[in-house]
């Protein structure tokens, strides 16, 4: 089955970097996918792809970073560590090929708006979020020129537990609205996947420490 590739456009500039040249556009990629770690799986997990080591960026830090040269050592050191993770068009169509082909995943990317106005630094998802890493570009298959490695939180992911409750709980609503066509496990499954995907709404079993 053929994935598709998803560009998404939305950047304020639309001029090139000087007279008729091709404009300026860098992009933040992700996956979405599945993560077996030890006996579970997870669900719809956001896999962040950056670019590990670029030391240089691409255009001038004025062209990427509004006001770039006003900004104190902190915020100039979170934008030069934001932006240099960024990918080209010509890289993510090359992450593309590669995830596709020995992963099985779609990657997504979404045009990052330029000159960026405030800088998040290089992870995006609070302080207070645990990220794992992916050391993407250090696996045997790895081909490209570039290095690539990807973060991602389980924090709030689908899992086997939760799917499991998922299904239970439409199984039971199903029941207590006397409906008697027969509904698959599969498409059990896919209800809550697809709840938890559109909605971020889950079923999580009630445990000793939710008692009063």
């Amino acid at each position: 089955m053929a994935r598709r590739f998803h560009v998404i456009r939305g950047g304020r500039g639309g001029r090139g970097q000087g007279g008729g040249l091709r404009p300026l556009v860098l992009f933040r990629a992700y996956s979405i996918g599945e993560l077996q770690r030890e006996e579970l799986t997870y669900y719809n997990v956001r896999f962040n792809w950056y670019r590990l080591d670029r030391t240089e960026p691409v255009a001038p830090w004025e062209h990427l970073v509004a006001d770039f040269y006003s900004l104190d050592e902190r915020l100039q050191k979170k934008a030069r560590e934001e932006v240099l993770r960024y990918l080209t068009e010509e890289e993510v169509w090359e992450l593309r090929l590669y995830l596709r082909e020995h992963h099985g995943l779609e990657v997504i990317a979404e045009e990052v708006s330029l000159p960026i106005l405030s800088p998040r630094g290089p992870f995006w998802g609070g302080e207070k979020t645990v990220f794992h890493f992916l050391e993407l570009s250090e696996r045997p298959d790895y081909s490209l020129p570039f290095r690539v490695w990807g973060y991602y939180s389980l924090a709030g992911c689908l899992c086997t537990p939760t799917l499991e409750a998922g299904c239970r709980f439409l199984e039971k609503a199903l029941a207590h609205l006397k409906v008697k066509k027969a509904v698959g496990r599969k498409d059990l499954e896919g209800v809550v996947k697809a709840i938890y995907l559109q909605e971020g709404l889950y079923v999580r079993r009630r445990g000793p420490e939710d008692a009063d």
